[in-house]
């Protein structure tokens, strides 16, 4: 299906095949932000990208529950944002930066699904491929199967 531009969500490529997309919560359903709202707002895709990771940030502080499962850990805040703290550059500098010295590896199989590990740990890596594993196969909102690392404030693929 092709949308005229105006129509089309705005999506941000954010490198190594991730991509972000904006959601605005209506109640009982997400609704796509479109290009024709960045239009009628006067906003830009920075803007609209900034105000978007200060309110993911704003809802983690709230909501965020980090929960230690075997080598790994499992990041729980309410079913719908869980895969969008990889935006979120504090959570993993600051807050969470002690549980992984040697640096994050992340598993996010589904929007609802994120997990971490230490990337020297060979037993979390495991760990993180089993939650990618289990996910494919149970998820409404698929992402990726792939682990990332975070290097430098951004990610990039663990293999490859």
């Amino acid at each position: 299906m092709e949308l005229p531009d105006s129509e089309s969500p705005v999506i941000r490529a954010l490198g190594h095949r991730l991509l972000a997309a904006y959601l605005v919560d209506e109640g009982e359903s997400f609704a796509y932000v479109q290009y024709r709202h960045l239009t009628e707002a006067g906003m830009s895709m920075e803007e609209l990208h900034a105000i978007a990771v200060q309110n993911l940030a704003a809802l983690a502080e709230e909501r965020v529950e980090v929960r230690q499962y075997g080598n790994i850990y499992a990041v729980l805040m309410g079913g719908n944002f869980e895969a969008s703290l990889v935006l979120l550059e504090e959570f993993w500098s600051e807050w969470y930066s002690h549980l992984a010295p040697n640096g994050h590896v992340v598993a996010f199989p589904a929007r609802d699904v994120l997990a971490f590990g230490d990337s020297l740990t060979a037993e979390a890596i495991n760990e993180l491929n089993q939650v990618c594993q289990r996910g494919s196969n149970e998820v409404d909102h698929p992402l990726t199967n792939t682990l990332y690392r975070r290097e430098a404030s951004s990610w990039s693929p663990l293999y490859g």
